[in-house]
């Protein structure tokens, strides 16, 4: 059964609930069951209503948003790795980057590229949580479509456009997810044979096989490819330059402060958070709210700084499998105390270098360009990212420092390559090439 059936199948549900409950107006009801909207419509004419306050570029603004916040709400629902939320959430902007850029080219009317956004982001949604419902978020992508098209202050070609333009660029980006190598299977008998400084299982879990090691090899975005930029070698092992780092850990987590212990916490986002990429979307979407960007541009900034992250973190996942480099608490275990523990459960893949800080390095990077007179605090959230690694005492020091830098040069390069010489602010208002 094609997608598009499921959608309906989803919306005469809650028809035939609404009629089979006394009610006496479909619209009503699907309104009802619907996510909350930004506008409403007025029985007596038709018209688009927002509320008090509300502007048609904020609503516009607000899609965009919305279906950011049901994919973060998914990913947090389906325990989804941080790389499965990274990936997920640059092929949902992608689509919908496109998708608005091609309706933008016909029309500049707000509610018309919401239709379009919604037209992608609805199917994405569908593809990348197969779990729920079928055809769920194709349905609630319907309902917005049709009241805006109910509206006789709408071109009901115009509309039907948008959303055939927005359906176009879920099928491109779907078509592109099926062949980004994140079906691949790993084979344990890859793992490098053990030795002193190699990865291995880390109390208290000592869970055999790491996470998601062929991530290294997933299609990137703007980079070539995850080794296009890498980091230099990490310290050597048993080297006096590495005890000393193994021996930071250590005494920071010996004298690790209420403050130090908070950063740690606050930045501990793992598997059922949003992680990091989530919380650096969280701080976009705060962003685009305070600066009023609308939805062209609150498209533009969610899919670069996504597909960004995306990109970081395949960069980051080569260096890690390349370099297969073990934990603090190996380290200190083997030569300084048998019986520590860190602050953070340490995840279970090689440690050089940290992905909080590689991915933190190059959101930061992508937001700052969009919002200059942000860029010191941005900087400052990458740092602490980074930071709180150490304080956790679950990388080096080293790990955190060269991932920051990876993540900021990655940010850079996919600014550099999708916008050339155009990098000057205000940087949102200017088109990117189509990324799909």
């Amino acid at each position: 059964m094609r997608a598009g059936t499921f959608s309906g199948l989803v919306l005469a549900s809650v028809l035939l609930t609404a009629q089979a409950s006394g009610g006496t107006d479909p619209a009503a009801s699907v309104a009802a069951v619907a996510e909350p909207a930004v506008a409403a419509q007025n029985p007596a004419d038709g018209s688009t209503v927002l509320p008090l306050g509300v502007t048609p570029t904020a609503a516009a603004n607000a899609s965009v948003s919305r279906w950011n916040s049901r994919a973060l709400d998914l990913c947090v629902k389906y325990r989804r790795n941080p790389l499965r939320i990274a990936r997920a959430l640059a092929v949902l902007h992608a689509a919908i980057q496109d998708a608005v850029a091609s309706a933008a080219a016909t029309t500049e009317a707000p509610d018309l590229l919401a239709v379009a956004g919604d037209a992608a982001a609805g199917p994405m949604l569908d593809h990348l949580f197969p779990l729920e419902t079928p055809g769920r978020f194709q349905a609630l992508a319907w309902v917005d479509y049709a009241k805006t098209a109910a509206s006789p202050a709408v071109d009901q070609a115009q509309a039907s456009r948008a959303r055939a333009v927005g359906a176009a660029a879920a099928e491109r980006a779907i078509a592109k997810a099926m062949r980004d190598g994140s079906d691949l299977v790993w084979d344990p008998r890859q793992r490098p044979t053990p030795g002193p400084g190699v990865w291995r299982a880390t109390p208290p879990l000592h869970s055999y096989d790491p996470l998601e090691p062929l991530a290294a090899q997933w299609t990137t975005w703007v980079l070539r490819d995850g080794g296009e930029v890498q980091p230099p070698p990490p310290v050597v092992y048993d080297t006096p330059a590495y005890w000393a780092e193994t021996a930071e850990v250590l005494a920071v987590s010996r004298a690790l402060t209420p403050e130090q212990a908070r950063i740690a916490d606050d930045w501990n986002l793992g598997q059922g958070s949003v992680t990091p990429a989530g919380v650096w979307n969280l701080k976009a979407r705060a962003l685009l709210a305070g600066q009023g960007l609308d939805q062209i541009q609150s498209a533009r900034v969610l899919a670069v700084l996504n597909i960004a992250m995306a990109d970081a973190a395949v960069a980051c996942w080569r260096a890690k499998f390349a370099d297969w480099t073990q934990r603090p608490v190996t380290a200190i275990r083997e030569r300084l105390d048998p019986d520590w523990l860190p602050h953070l459960l340490t995840p279970s893949f090689p440690s050089y270098v940290s992905n909080h800080a590689v991915m933190s390095g190059a959101a930061a990077e992508v937001l700052a360009a969009y919002f200059p007179d942000s860029a010191a605090a941005l900087d400052a959230a990458a740092a602490e990212a980074a930071l709180s690694r150490l304080y956790g005492g679950i990388h080096f020091r080293s790990d955190n420092d060269e991932g920051l830098k990876l993540g900021r040069r990655v940010g850079r390069l996919i600014l550099e390559r999708l916008y050339g010489d155009r990098l000057a602010p205000p940087l949102a208002s200017k088109p990117l090439p189509p990324l799909l």
